[in-house]
């Protein structure tokens, strides 16, 4: 059963590092070529996050989920 969790575990971790170099993949590509009709609005969509945690829409909850999202990343 240990066997089946660590393996479960190893994949959930191997997505986990394709999203975040996916997600800046995309922020470079969008950074490069701009903003086309068709294509979605990354920056704005990561600025809409950030602002969720430190801008003008913070809250203690997103402080605390900002924390458990680092804490998430943050471990190897």
């Amino acid at each position: 059963m240990e066997a089946y969790a660590k393996q479960l575990k190893d994949i959930i971790g191997g997505l986990t590092g394709i999203l975040i170099a996916a997600i800046g993949l995309f922020v470079v590509v969008r950074v490069i070529f701009g903003l086309q009709d068709d294509t979605p609005d990354v920056i704005a969509n990561l600025q809409g996050i950030v602002d969720g945690f430190v801008g003008s829409g913070a809250s203690l909850a997103g402080l605390i989920t900002l924390l458990i999202i680092l804490a998430i990343f943050g471990r190897k």
